[in-house]
């Protein structure tokens, strides 16, 4: 066999009384463990000696979100100890909305994370080497299926992507050793009341996949900014207090939905590909915020006058105008009793002005930040991944770009870190569009969609020349 891989799964469950993350409406810490969160890790590569990027690294940790520097440190820690090149390594995580805060916020006010994060990344790390470490001769099988747990959260008849990509990889005598799937759809069957630590829906998925199969099972989240549990409604401005979500008989049951499709799509021994072509391809494309591809003097200009009418209608001064963290509540409170059009409307300008009034925070004072898009291709499959929450469309364009290259792709949303939600052309077509919360919570000026797509192009077509 030409073919090695290797897999690893470490507890990376942090003690109760910690901050969780996921939800602004949420108060209180954890106040316990209800099942643990881990890392887990496939390694990828050909027994024969070749170029770097002919092995592969995968991380999926039952994290919410990791910042871009966060990742990139994981990265090198792994590419170094293995002798990999950083580009060869991608890092994710599941979304689960409880699990334990990772110092974004923290990171952003250049303040010192907490004091656990440090161990935990060194955790993340720590599995993709002892992956690497475990490789030994494998096979691959690519399949598909598909669950209808998700569904799109701005509109009923919005666009959804039921599909489940599926690797298994099975070792020379066609054991299961590790199974990856890829699925569109947000950790948050759980919602901001719930105080127990969890990897929701995806951490029941993966122990029901280890369980019946004895292998490592990793989740690779897909194209999910708009899409939430089906135990979820539409997401509505006008509606305070929707991240309320139900308990964990709906995650066991979400959970255990996807795992039986996933087990059922599986190949028994034998069939599988023993000589795959492995390979990763990655490139940073500087990308403009919103307001950042216009002159300073325009930006400025326009969010004053964003300000003055917020400032009318509200009611006060320039000099009353309340604080940014203190305005969504003044606009709720002014719009209790409004028609819910009209009140939809105001919160949404309110948001939009928080949104490009705070852009820089997150880029450092610049106006334009650098965004990775990075492939791996996998035998007859590519992952496009992205460190942003892309919508559905986002993933529907990659697939349709992708498919007469390699019949089973997808794009990996928060990988390598977080740079908030990327929207399509199609979703900015909408005359609702700014009143989504994919828009309203997007980083990267109209635009940014399109380049990233036709650079993970660029890089899939660097992998298959290789």
């Amino acid at each position: 066999m030409d073919l090695l891989a290797g897999a690893a799964r470490l507890e990376i469950t942090p003690a109760p009384g910690i901050e969780l993350m996921g939800y602004g409406a949420r108060t209180g810490r954890a106040s316990g463990v209800h099942d643990p969160l881990y890392a887990r890790a496939l390694t990828l590569r050909s027994s024969q000696k070749g170029p770097e990027s002919s092995s592969v690294v995968l991380v999926s940790a039952d994290l919410c979100l990791i910042t871009p520097d966060q990742a990139l440190w994981i990265r090198q820690e792994v590419a170094r100890k293995v002798g990999l090149v950083p580009e060869a390594v991608l890092v994710s995580c599941t979304h689960t909305h409880s699990g334990p805060d990772t110092g974004l916020a923290a990171h952003l006010s250049r303040r010192e994370e907490p004091p656990y994060v440090a161990s935990l990344l060194g955790t993340l790390a720590e599995a993709g080497i002892r992956a690497w470490a475990t490789a030994s001769p494998a096979r691959l099988r690519w399949n598909r299926t598909a669950t209808h747990i998700g569904r799109n959260r701005r509109c009923a008849d919005g666009p959804l992507d039921p599909e489940i990509l599926v690797l298994q990889v099975q070792d020379d005598r066609g054991a299961t050793r590790a199974v990856l799937y890829h699925h569109a759809c947000h950790g948050t069957v759980l919602g901001h009341d719930n105080l127990e630590i969890s990897a929701d829906w995806p951490g029941v998925a993966s122990a029901r996949i280890e369980e019946a199969t004895g292998g490592t099972a990793l989740f690779a989240l897909g194209a999910h900014a708009d899409i939430d549990p089906r135990t979820r409604g539409l997401m509505d401005l006008a509606i305070s207090g929707q991240s309320r979500g139900l308990g964990f008989d709906a995650v066991e049951c979400l959970g255990g939905e996807v795992a039986e499709a996933v087990l059922e799509s599986l190949g028994s021994p034998g069939g599988a590909a023993d000589e795959v072509p492995i390979a990763a391809a990655a490139r940073s494309i500087r990308l403009p915020i919103h307001l950042g591809d216009r002159p300073e003097g325009t930006a400025r200009k326009e969010l004053a006058e964003r300000r003055e009418e917020l400032a009318r209608w509200l009611g006060v001064s320039a000099q009353e105008f309340p604080r940014l963290s203190e305005l969504e509540a003044r606009v709720r409170a002014r719009t209790t009793g409004l028609p819910p059009s009209e009140a939809r409307e105001w919160i949404a300008r309110a948001r939009l002005y928080v949104r490009d009034r705070t852009g820089r925070h997150w880029t450092g004072g610049a106006h334009a930040v650098d965004v990775e898009a990075q492939v791996l291709r996998i035998g007859e499959g590519a992952f496009l991944a992205l460190p942003l929450e892309p919508t559905t469309q986002v993933g529907l364009d990659w697939k349709l770009r992708a498919r007469n290259r390699v019949p089973f792709s997808g794009v990996v949303g928060i990988a390598n870190g977080w740079l908030r939600y990327l929207p399509h052309p199609e979703d900015l077509a909408d005359p609702l569009a700014h009143q989504s919360y994919e828009v309203l919570s997007s980083l990267l000026a109209p635009g940014a969609c399109e380049k990233l797509l036709d650079l993970g192009e660029t890089l899939l077509d660097e992998t298959l020349s290789g």
